[in-house]
């Protein structure tokens, strides 16, 4: 009997093992699970949820750009989601760029009649001064001008005055306006480059209107045609000179001067200058004509030259010319003449020293230089 063994018992103690390690398996398998469920929820990409969710995730990371994408992704799946206008409000403000928020402000407040919209935006307004547009903007008739008067009510009281003088095309009486100390005061206080008033403004910043825009060493004026707060379609920009007053008068795109215009020069004197043919983005692009006028508006000159974006070319036949006409009189022994003379010394010393080009020479001998390592041709502010 010794030498009998029960059937069964190696196995059952093998089982036991067996059950041990799945148990042992299965609480390893179970922490795995927690863990990675932890760091999943720690980790829950941007990417997933709805896009208020995802708005407001990238908001809280300061993620400004991404939360603009997912919240406007609301407003088209609903457009009159007041949370997510808040939201891409929030995010443009976080970016530095209260215009945006305002036009976002105005279309949420449009779209829903939400009244929390409402009062944002007309505070934003009366903090704000980068763009005014509407006949909400215009000041109430009763308030206080002079110390009591807010940027914004100066901004407005200034543009109407200047939408009313370039309006009628009076470039005289815009002299009063530019570089007046309401203009100066009006442009320290800009948080931009520019402000706009549109009078009857339907829809965000479209219509005609008249604005102020910053540039280096100065400022000028714009009246005319915008889209979207974007100068675009035909338009005037007015600059005062001291001596005179300088205007581009042609088609806007791209919130450039972009296709036919006329920069002309004005004096208070009487003269006149007037070049007109193709700009692209503010310069001077390919054949151009120039007028000269008197004191009385009657032309005393007229002449062609071509320009590369800005940079004309020379007059090299007409100059060809010159040289030969007066070596010819020389030669013969006959007086060259004050004003030929005088432009083939210019000649002469734009050779010599490379910095200045002839690009136009007119009937009487009269010429215009253009400096090669700096000037440019085109309309006011862009050249």
């Amino acid at each position: 009997m010794d030498n009998i063994q029960v059937s069964g018992d190696a196995p059952k103690e093998k089982s036991a093992l067996q059950t041990y390690g799945t148990i042992i398996a299965l609480l390893a398998a179970l922490v795995v699970l927690l863990v990675g469920a932890a760091f999943l929820i720690t980790n829950f990409p941007k990417s997933m949820g709805s896009p208020m969710d995802r708005g407001l995730r990238c908001l809280q990371d300061k993620e400004y750009t991404q939360a603009v994408a997912a919240f406007r992704e609301a407003i088209q799946q609903n457009p009159q989601n007041v949370k997510a206008y808040e939201g891409i409000v929030s995010a443009y403000e976080g970016q530095g760029d209260e215009i945006a928020a305002l036009h976002m402000l105005e279309k949420g407040y449009e779209k829903t009649g939400d009244e929390t919209l409402g009062s944002r935006m007309e505070a934003m307004r009366d903090s704000m001064g980068p763009i005014i547009t509407g006949s909400s903007a215009t000041p109430d008739p009763d308030s206080p001008v002079g110390e009591g008067e807010t940027a914004r009510q100066r901004q407005v009281a200034l543009l109407q005055e200047a939408y009313e003088l370039l309006s009628k095309k009076d470039y005289d009486g815009m002299c009063s306006v530019d570089g007046s100390d309401e203009a100066d005061l009006v442009i320290s206080e800009l948080r931009g480059d520019h402000v706009i008033y549109i009078p009857e403004d339907g829809n965000h910043g479209t219509g005609t209107g008249c604005g102020v825009y910053q540039v280096s060493g100065g400022y000028f004026f714009y009246y005319g045609d915008f889209v979207d707060g974007e100068r675009l379609g035909h338009g005037v920009s007015y600059w005062y000179n001291g001596s005179g007053y300088e205007i581009y008068d042609g088609e806007w795109k791209n919130d450039k001067p972009n296709g036919y215009g006329t920069s002309s020069l004005v004096y208070f004197y009487g003269d006149e200058e007037h070049r007109t043919g193709n700009f692209v983005d503010g310069l001077e692009d390919g054949d151009f004509v120039i007028e000269k006028k008197d004191g009385y508006s009657n032309t005393v000159l007229t002449g062609e030259y071509s320009v590369v974006y800005g940079r004309p070319t020379e007059a090299t036949e007409r100059l060809e010319e010159i040289v030969q006409e007066v070596e010819a009189k020389e030669a013969a022994g006959e007086p060259v003449g004050q004003m030929l003379q005088g432009l083939y010394n210019a000649y002469d010393n734009a050779q010599t020293y490379l910095d200045e080009t002839i690009y136009l020479i007119f009937d009487d001998y009269t010429y215009m230089t253009y400096y090669r390592y700096g000037d440019l041709l085109g309309a006011l502010g862009y050249r």
